[in-house]
């Protein structure tokens, strides 16, 4: 039985394609772009990080441009599968809770 194609977006994460939704033939679910683009890899990789402590699986896509300045010339994009696509949105776009110092 031979392995099934990987999509571009699984070879730098060896245990994302584990990881990704899949449909009821075994698919890997559609990747959809969340409304976030940066400009730098080291915000894009807290972004994924912060997404995949939530249990979303997410990868990046976009750092090929990178110019010696240490950024993407055209921005790094965020991807998820598309049935988690409002969750990450949702959890992007949360305001921060406030956190008052503890008293004594």
């Amino acid at each position: 039985m031979t392995e099934p194609a990987k999509d571009f977006w699984a070879r730098a994460d060896r245990d994302l394609l584990d990881r990704w939704p899949k449909d009821e033939a075994g698919a890997p679910e559609p990747a959809a772009k969340l409304d976030i683009q940066w400009e730098l890899d080291s915000q894009a990789d807290i972004t994924v990080s912060f997404l995949q402590s939530c249990g979303i699986p997410a990868f990046q896509n976009g750092s090929l441009g990178k110019v010696l300045g240490g950024f993407a010339s055209q921005g790094v994009e965020i991807w998820v599968p598309a049935s988690r696509l409002e969750e990450a949105q949702a959890l992007l776009d949360a305001p921060a809770e406030e956190t008052s110092p503890e008293q004594d």
